[in-house]
């Protein structure tokens, strides 16, 4: 149960230090004086989304600490001895967000994150709010609500972390073959064809490479001729290097008996003559080349664009389209040369799927058992809540065959469940959500937590008006039920319900009272415990909405008649 809670600067409330005890606490108060705030901030601490819209305004954080105590037989000592957080059991939560978006949480005063949290703190507090009815008109919800009353022996978990991660390894080796034969076909004829056709290509990254060189040449060949011609003519025409080299070595030869050194020098000039003629001869050769035909230029940007378009499709450069080739050759040759190890996936794959539709069949067993027992304890409850001739059922699905379950397998098995309810003897079974009114769905979750929480043996249940479309004698019998399931001390049941029905608010053992005032220009919540006897019957008064004397004498009737009541239930 929940002993202390702490709130910082949490919408309306700078600071609220509440101390709980065990049986009913009721909150109740103006509309907007702040009731669910305190609601809310007991969900932050558990667990609940980090809203920044709850932090005060012009505060830079808000925190919530929680303290909580515990059996010691409580499923959370394990779990929190698993995670290093100690035996006690006193369990100390806090929880800080702040406007740059941080969060601060700390279990035992050790840091804790938020998964931890939340499965920690799954084990201590039921919070029921108005969102819930809606959420258990949804078939899938109505699913999980009767899965929480089974006790499936170990079925589920065989199902989930057994068998299911073994049909999705085969089912993904089998789909690296292609899946089905006719899947595994087609994949096989694409393969060859992307096979011959970058094969016929006959690529070579040194082609690609001439070809693009040459190509280059191609679109600049009248830059490149004029160029290399004028080149040439500079060397080799009339007045050229090479004539002009000639004449030298001559004028040289001329006066080599006079001069010692002309000789060598003319040496060297035949030298440079030789090499200037070698580079004018294929200067020659390249100019004769620059003379691209149609046919050869249309063959080659053919060529080039067949390359391109490999490219395209199988990848950015030549190289890679060669390891697209080399990859996709592996990957038909394990097709091919598959059918062995095809067949003994299907078989494997098979021998799972029966062991699944096997134990689905315990499981659905096991849920078609709890689900007559829950109806007849809903019924009963509801009977209490004063809706006497209810008939409610849980209404399944035909059970799939093999082969029909084996063409969506679930490892949650092949149930499909509804909510039927008829409230009116005489009348016919229909979905919960056709035939229910507001005030019927308040009482019918009363009852589903009622005996979901022991079930579950969760030691506090919050209901956050749980009143809704609830009035006169049936809004006593909530009252009643209310007080049944929090004097049940021996399963240490801690009730704490936000309320405007004056009824429930008679029926408490703890009321704390709402309210909101003005404060140096802000407004600011503030909690109110009515310990003595006229507080008490002036707030079930202002609840009855009557006024006057007779007022306060009808509240405190209707406080005795509830303090009599409780007395019957020791």
């Amino acid at each position: 149960m929940i002993k202390n809670l702490v709130i910082d600067n949490i919408a309306l409330i700078d600071h609220l230090d509440l101390d709980f005890q065990q049986g009913l606490t009721v909150l109740s108060g103006e509309t907007g004086s702040g009731k669910s705030i305190i609601v809310d901030s007991l969900a932050f601490v558990l667990g609940d989304r980090a809203d920044k819209t709850l932090i005060k305004y012009g505060e830079d954080a808000a925190e919530v600490t929680a303290l909580f105590e515990v059996t010691g037989d409580s499923p959370v000592i394990a779990k929190l001895s698993e995670y290093g957080y100690g035996d006690d059991t006193e369990i100390l939560i806090y929880r800080k967000m702040s406007v740059a978006g941080k969060n601060e949480i700390r279990i035992q005063g050790k840091t804790a994150t938020l998964a931890i949290l939340k499965e920690v703190c799954a084990e201590l507090v039921d919070i029921f709010g108005q969102g819930q009815h809606l959420a258990l008109l949804n078939e899938k919800n109505q699913l999980s609500v009767l899965d929480a009353f089974c006790n499936f022996n170990g079925v589920d978990v065989q199902l989930k972390t057994d068998y299911a991660p073994q049909l999705a390894a085969v089912n993904r080796e089998l789909k690296s073959y292609g899946g089905s034969d006719s899947e595994r076909e087609r994949l096989i004829d694409i393969l060859k064809y992307q096979i011959d056709e970058i094969s016929s290509a006959n690529l070579s990254e040194e082609e690609e490479t001439e070809l693009l060189a040459m190509h280059k040449r191609m679109v600049n060949v009248e830059k490149l001729s004029t160029a290399l011609g004028q080149a040439r003519q500079m060397l080799s025409g009339e007045n050229g290097a090479i004539s002009q080299i000639s004449q030298s070595c001559a004028a040289l030869r001329s006066v080599s008996s006079l001069e010692d050194t002309a000789n060598e020098l003319d040496t060297r000039l035949q030298s440079a003559r030789l090499e200037i003629e070698d580079v004018s001869s294929q200067l020659e050769d390249i100019v004769s080349q620059m003379d691209f035909s149609p046919a050869e230029a249309d063959k080659m940007e053919a060529r080039l664009e067949h390359i391109r378009q490999l490219k395209r499709k199988y990848g950015g450069s030549v190289a890679e389209v060669l390891d697209f080739l080399a990859q996709s050759k592996a990957k038909y040759d394990n097709l091919v040369n598959s059918a062995e190890r095809i067949e003994q996936l299907n078989t494997q794959k098979n021998k799972i799927l029966s062991q699944m539709y096997a134990l689905s069949q315990k499981k659905s067993a096991e849920r078609k058992a709890t689900a007559q027992k829950l109806a007849s304890r809903i019924m009963q409850e509801l009977n209490d809540l004063g809706m006497r001739g209810t008939h409610f059922e849980v209404s399944f699905n035909a059970e799939p065959t093999l082969e029909e379950y084996c063409l969506s397998p679930s490892s949650d098995g092949f149930d499909k469940v509804e909510f039927l309810m008829s409230a009116n003897v005489g009348e016919p079974l229909k979905p919960l959500s056709k035939v229910i009114s507001g005030g019927e769905m308040s009482r019918f979750m009363l009852a589903v937590k009622n005996i979901t929480a022991q079930a579950e043996k969760i030691p506090t249940m919050i209901f956050d008006e749980i009143d809704t479309g609830i009035s006169g004698n049936m809004a006593q019998m909530v009252a009643n039920k209310l007080a049944n399931v929090s004097a049940n001390k021996q399963n240490g049941y801690q009730c704490i319900v936000i309320t405007h029905l004056p009824q429930i608010v008679a029926m408490a053992d703890v009321n704390m009272y709402i309210h909101k005032f003005e404060r140096d220009g802000k407004t600011h919540t503030s909690v109110d415990i009515l310990t003595d006897y006229e507080s008490r019957a002036k707030e079930v008064s202002r609840l009855m909405g009557s006024v006057g004397e007779h007022a306060i004498i009808n509240a405190k009737e209707l406080l005795d008649w509830s303090s009599n009541y409780k007395n019957s239930l020791k």
